[in-house]
């Protein structure tokens, strides 16, 4: 079931028994605020109760990220709790409020330590379909390198326009297990960024050009709230693959995380994306869990 407004203070106190930081008057009070803003709805939050129907054993929540996609938070509940049918229950109802406000996509990903045979089942069974395991890592932004490089001359979107960026997205996910679809248009770069482009500092899409031709390109979004940074794309194209371009685009990446308030550096890519893997490590990225991606779709 979705969240209900009397159950607030049982949610609070769910969420903050599973932050060390964290006291349920605190969180309650951060919710209120958020419902009253318009940040959240209690019809994205999906929980489960104990025996007693006092607590909250499990929920869910449904964040939408842009017209067309949206992301459902890993299951977080009592040790027990996350039987089948629980599952069950909750992801058919976030299932049901993706198709409600017409998602074309919901992601989710799931720890490997919070990955049971049943979640697995349950995923299954509500059309969710595997996409594989990333790595994710989690970084303070000031023990990150603070340098940049020359080779490339950068630009942004707002300079060239949608079509060449669009354009430069396609060719730069070929042959990569993080390529980023845009056969939608801009919104599939608004999505992942979070509000439409005009509103957003224009250094949120840059563009990598190398002798005169655009080379890279990278998708940076940062939280100024809470500091909360990350590279939501950053592709080179073929023809300049193994050359250590990645290098330079993952420190200008960096750098303008930096400039924009980023404070904390989330990140993660597929367990398969060998170049990626090595750059993460290479510029002191600390690993914070390992996930597998899965992903629904209305009509399956």
């Amino acid at each position: 079931m979705h969240l209900q407004s009397s159950d607030l203070p049982a949610y609070a106190a769910h969420l903050a028994a599973r932050d060390d930081d964290a006291n349920a008057a605190d969180v309650l009070e951060r919710l209120r605020r958020a419902i009253a803003e318009a940040r959240l709805r209690l019809a994205d939050i999906f929980v489960t109760f104990d025996p007693t129907g006092e607590r909250v054993s499990g929920s869910v929540r449904v964040c939408v990220f842009g017209k067309d996609f949206v992301v459902l938070t890993e299951w977080r509940g009592d040790e027990g709790a996350g039987t089948y049918e629980a599952l069950s229950e909750l992801l058919a109802g976030a299932t049901a409020r993706a198709a409600e406000i017409e998602a074309q996509k919901m992601g989710t990903r799931v720890s490997l330590d919070g990955m049971t045979d049943a979640y697995r089942r349950a995923l299954q069974d509500a059309g969710f379909v595997f996409q594989g395991r990333r790595v994710e890592y989690r970084t303070p932004v000031s023990e990150l390198p603070d340098k940049r490089s020359s080779r490339l001359t950068w630009t942004t979107m707002a300079d060239v326009g949608e079509k060449p960026v669009l354009d430069l997205i396609r060719e730069a996910s070929a042959d990569t297990p993080d390529g980023m679809d845009v056969e939608v248009g801009i919104s599939a770069i608004e999505d992942v960024l979070g509000g439409s482009y005009d509103t957003l500092d224009p250094r949120a899409v840059e563009l990598g050009t190398l002798d005169g031709r655009a080379v890279a390109i990278l998708l940076t979004r940062v939280d100024v709230d809470t500091g909360w940074a990350g590279i939501q794309f950053l592709g080179i194209v073929p023809e300049v693959r193994g050359r250590g371009l990645g290098t330079d685009v993952h420190l200008h990446g960096i750098a303008t995380m930096r400039d924009l308030g980023g404070t904390v550096y989330h990140d993660g890519t597929s367990e398969t994306n060998a170049p990626m893997l090595r750059l993460f490590e290479k510029h002191g990225c600390i690993e914070h869990s390992r996930m597998e991606e899965w992903h629904w779709r209305p009509g399956g």
